[in-house]
C-alpha cells in the first residue's frame, strides 16, 4: 500500500490528532532554557578571559616596578658611593646635583641624608656644603636634618656656609639654634656681614 492510500484512508484519525496546547510553550521554555545555559557558558568564559588578562597585567605591572626601583637603588648606592670616595671639589658638587636629579626621593633616603651629614660635617668645600643645605631644606620635619643644620652653624667656620645655615634655620624658625648663634655673635673672627644676619635671626628667635 502506497503512503498517499494509508493518508486517505485514515483521513479521519490524522484529524482527530491535535497538538498539546502546552506544546508551543515547552518548546520555547526549552528554548530559553537552552540560550540561557549558552550565555551564561559565554559569560563565564569571558569573565576567565578578562580576570586572565588582568593577572598578567598586574604581574607585568609589579615586575615593571620591581625592575625600576631596583635600577633606581642601583643608581642611588653609586652616586653615594661616589660621594665617598675621594674626589675634587667640582667633582663632589656634580655628584650631589646627580642625586638630586637622578634619585627622585619622595620621602627621606638614609643613606643620602647621611652621605649629606658627612660632607656637611667634614668637608673643606664651600659650594659642596651649600649644595648639601639646599638638599636637605626638601625635608623641613626631619629631626635629623634639623639638628645637623643646627649642629653645622655652631661648627661651621666659612662666611658662605655661615650665611646659607642662618638663612636655613631662620626659614625652618629653629629655637635650639640660639646658642651657635650666639656663639657667632661673640666670636671676633666672624665677619660683620655673618654677625649682622644672626645677630637678625637670634632676635626674631627670641621675640
Amino acid at each position: 500500500m502506497s503512503l498517499e492510500k494509508f493518508i486517505k484512508q485514515h483521513q479521519e484519525a490524522f484529524d482527530d490528532q491535535q497538538m498539546p496546547e502546552n506544546a508551543a510553550f515547552d518548546f520555547e521554555a526549552r528554548l530559553k532554557k537552552e540560550l540561557h545555559t549558552s550565555n551564561r557558558v559565554k559569560r563565564l568564559k569571558t569573565i576567565r578571559y578578562v580576570s586572565m588578562a588582568a593577572t598578567l597585567v598586574l604581574l607585568l605591572s609589579v615586575g615593571y616596578f620591581y625592575v625600576d626601583q631596583q635600577k633606581k637603588l642601583e643608581i642611588r648606592d653609586n652616586l653615594v658611593l661616589a660621594l665617598e670616595e675621594e674626589q675634587t671639589n667640582s667633582s663632589r658638587l656634580q655628584t650631589i646635583y646627580e642625586i638630586e636629579d637622578n634619585v627622585q626621593y619622595q620621602k627621606e633616603d638614609e643613606k643620602i641624608l647621611h652621605a649629606f651629614f658627612k660632607i656637611l660635617k667634614e668637608d673643606s668645600d664651600a659650594n659642596s656644603k651649600v649644595a648639601v643645605i639646599e638638599a636637605l631644606l626638601k625635608f623641613p620635619d626631619n629631626p635629623q636634618v634639623r639638628s645637623s643644620l643646627i649642629d653645622a652653624l655652631g661648627a661651621e667656620k666659612e662666611p658662605l656656609v655661615q650665611l646659607k645655615l642662618i638663612k636655613s634655620i631662620a626659614t625652618l624658625r629653629e629655637q635650639r639654634a640660639k646658642a651657635p648663634l650666639q656663639k657667632i655673635i661673640d666670636n671676633k673672627e666672624s665677619l660683620p656681614l655673618v654677625k649682622g644676619n644672626a645677630s637678625e635671626l637670634l632676635a626674631m628667635l627670641n621675640q
